[in-house]
């Protein structure tokens, strides 16, 4: 014990021993090359730690094994330390300084080895450049097949839409021509049967527009800064007589600029509107308000409505979704899924809070103007 007090006090110490200048014969040319040579090992072993760092820096939060790199750059540190001091011994000669240092050179080198060991496994895991790239190849070759199998769907859904509209027109004409020209002809039960026909016509093309609707969004839509009281004014418009014929209350606030298309958003607040007067058991009071917090424009629609259960809150996004009967109200349960396709291709976000009886409130978020 008396010893490692005695090493430690006297870690600095130079006395004990010569410079290395000293010890030996060294020729001008011997030790200059013996030093020169320590400093330029010590200088790359001082300086990758610092690259290492430098790309940690940048990199943290895409990089694996972080603490294998710090690992790996106290390493090097320290065995630089080792060849700095080889070279500076040669004037002050702090062998035990050396000594300790190597030391810790020794512990860091060895716990580096045993974190390597311990994450070898994870790392064999990993995917090489190769690799990688082949499987990005394949995605895009992928991805290429799906974008043509999508356009060709979307042609299919868009003429078998406009080729099935037609016959249901006919349908629709016909039936209704038929039972107002020979009301007397039929009894009830031919009425009832007539009604249920045109009825049944009016839901399939209401449904057939709305497929189309969802179907035909252009995910490469031009966007720009717009102002979304413009949109929602022509949804007013598409909706002014069912808003006459409720009895409607609107009320709008001073709304934010966003990045959008107008023509899409119209569309996204004419599905919104629509729901808050059709679910609705009472003059409707419909409220729409925006706000801007960290460039992310909010822009709400809430009504007085019959409300949704917190059981459905997930659902209503969902294509062909009802959460009511046919009889009690119309549509096809695509409306939100439209609202949903035209929020997403505007990289925005929509939610919903609602209680039974209380109402609903929507609220889209979008990419604010700055």
């Amino acid at each position: 014990m008396d010893e490692v007090i005695e090493f430690f006090n006297g870690l600095f110490s130079t006395s004990e021993w010569p410079p290395r200048w000293k010890c030996g014969y060294w020729s001008n040319f011997h030790g200059w090359l013996y030093i020169i040579s320590e400093l330029m090992i010590w200088t790359a072993y001082f300086l990758i730690p610092l690259i290492i760092l430098n790309y940690l820096s940048k990199k943290k939060a895409a990089l694996k094994f972080n603490r294998a790199y710090a690992y790996f750059a106290a390493f090097i540190v320290l065995c630089g330390s080792t060849h700095f001091l080889d070279a500076m011994m040669f004037w002050v000669p702090m062998y035990r300084l050396n000594s300790v240092v190597r030391l810790a050179t020794a512990i860091v080198s060895l716990a580096t080895v045993y974190h390597l060991v311990r994450i070898l496994p994870e790392v064999f895991k990993q995917k090489t450049s190769v690799e990688l790239e082949r499987e990005i190849q394949k995605r895009i070759e992928v991805e290429k097949k799906l974008a043509e199998a999508n356009k060709g769907l979307e042609a299919f859904v868009y003429l078998a839409s406009h080729d099935l509209q037609e016959p249901l027109r006919k349908i629709r004409t016909y039936s209704t021509l038929l039972l107002e020209t020979n009301k007397e002809k039929f009894d009830d039960k031919g009425k009832e049967l007539l009604t249920k026909v045109v009825s049944s016509s009016e839901r399939m093309q209401t449904m057939i527009k709305d497929i189309l609707s969802l179907s035909t969004i252009d995910e490469s839509a031009e966007l720009s800064v717009i102002d979304p009281s413009n949109a929602v004014n022509q949804a007013l418009e598409d909706l002014e007589i069912k808003i006459l014929e409720k009895n409607a209350v609107i009320n709008i606030g001073k709304l934010p600029s966003v990045v959008g298309n107008e023509a899409y958003l119209s569309q996204l607040f004419l599905n919104l509107l629509s729901n808050s007067l059709k679910f609705n058991a009472r003059q409707p009071i419909i409220t729409i308000k925006g706000e801007v917090k960290n460039d992310i424009a909010y822009i709400s629609f809430s009504d007085n409505g019959i409300g949704i259960s917190e059981n459905n809150l997930d659902k209503i996004f969902g294509a062909f979704q009802r959460l009511h009967s046919k009889s009690d109200y119309e549509g096809s349960g695509i409306g939100l899924a439209v609202c949903k396709k035209i929020v997403d291709l505007h990289g925005g976000t929509i939610s919903v809070n609602s209680k039974i009886g209380e109402g609903t409130e929507f609220i889209v978020e979008l990419p604010a103007s700055l």
